[in-house]
């Protein structure tokens, strides 16, 4: 049965997108002096990615029809290959461009010298890993037919959800997790202790990397399979309140202390389903006509937005430094809100103003 559209899922998910957009507007890829005021302000917005998943996998896993369906995997293609192929054909001609008029000689190089990062790992832009990552994520609907035939239940999900947080989370504290870079890899202690040059071995990288990523899609599987064998969603809706603050006050402790106080996996995956729980619960409150309007745009335009907004900011920055001149020298919590909320404003127009057109709709944003 295919879920219903849930409006606080649409908000949280521009809100998550808009964090990514504020993330990128003060990290270190600017070459400039970052304030430790804004290095722990930027903690609070490291959400968005695991949120992504989390949504991804709920509304993936709600039907095991799909696994074998062609609607779903033509979808797939619709949706995320198409757009991630013309997306890395933008990034890498500009990047390229770019490089050529200001003489960056070795940067072109060095870019030019990773064809397997920018064909399959994102690498024409530093935020385009996330599409081939759920495409990756995605073949892990194939185990549902398994699993049902299995009559794996609630309990079995949960003991698979566990194995496989235990698994993400050794992977990440064994530094072995997929590494976004030049070049991008995935268990990079582990080669360099068997003393293999994983450059010599693209295709050994690209499985390391892809394997690297199923773990880290494994745990979002098996937690939303849960979710919905549980019919969760039926009853959040009837959530009064008084629980909506409950669970806002519960993700910003396991934001700002669950990585002190819990294992990297396992914060990372409280925060990512408590806020789609909390999606989910505030979705009644946007009954208002114009305000569900509002909220409908910025989920449809929220894919747009994240793939668009590091153009947008590489525009407006120029400029916007004229204005305020803070944000060339160094990196605050100022700045960064100041260019995020310019640079999320402007992309969620350009976004609004292109998906009018039902080709570049569908082929740069896949809706």
């Amino acid at each position: 049965m295919k879920k219903p559209k849930l409006l606080g899922i649409e908000f949280i998910r521009g809100v998550s997108t808009y964090a990514v957009v504020l993330v990128h507007s003060g990290d270190e890829t600017w070459g400039l002096s970052i304030e430790n005021t804004a290095i722990n302000f930027r903690l609070f917005f490291y959400f968005a990615v695991p949120f992504f998943l989390a949504a991804a996998f709920y509304f993936m896993t709600a039907n095991p029809a799909i696994s074998y369906s062609i609607k779903f995997w033509r979808s797939r293609v619709d949706r995320i290959l198409v757009p991630y192929i013309i997306w890395s054909i933008i990034f890498f001609i500009s990047r390229a461009i770019i490089f050529t008029v200001t003489h960056k000689t070795e940067r072109l190089n060095q870019f030019l010298q990773d064809p397997l990062s920018i064909i399959f790992l994102g690498g024409a832009s530093y935020h385009l890993y996330f599409l081939p990552l759920l495409l990756t994520g995605s073949l892990l609907v194939l185990l549902m037919p398994l699993l049902e035939r299995l009559k794996i239940n609630s309990l079995g999900l949960l003991a698979i959800a566990m194995f496989s947080i235990y698994f993400y989370n050794l992977l990440e504290i064994s530094g072995n997790g997929f590494h976004l870079g030049e070049p991008s890899n995935a268990f990079e202690n582990l080669t360099m202790n068997l003393n293999i040059d994983i450059e010599k071995y693209p295709w050994l990288r690209l499985i390391l990397v892809e394997s690297a990523w199923i773990i880290r899609c494994l745990p979002y599987f098996a937690i939303a399979l849960i979710l919905n064998k549980l019919r969760l969603d039926r009853e959040l809706l009837n959530i009064k309140t008084p629980a909506i603050l409950s669970v806002a006050i519960l993700v910003i402790l396991c934001n700002t202390t669950g990585k002190m106080l819990l294992p990297v996996g396992l914060s990372e995956l409280l925060l990512a389903f408590i806020l789609l729980l909390f999606s989910i619960i505030i979705s009644k409150y946007f009954s208002n006509n114009t305000v569900a309007s509002i909220v409908s745009s910025i989920g449809k335009c929220s894919f747009g937005v994240y793939l668009i907004h590091p153009f947008v900011m590489y525009l407006v920055k120029p400029i916007a430094s004229k204005i305020l001149p803070d944000i060339a020298t160094t990196i605050s919590i100022s700045s960064m809100l100041a260019l995020s909320i310019l640079c999320f404003s402007i992309s969620w127009a350009i976004v609004a103003y292109l998906t009018k057109n039902k080709l570049m709709s569908k082929y740069l944003f896949g809706i």
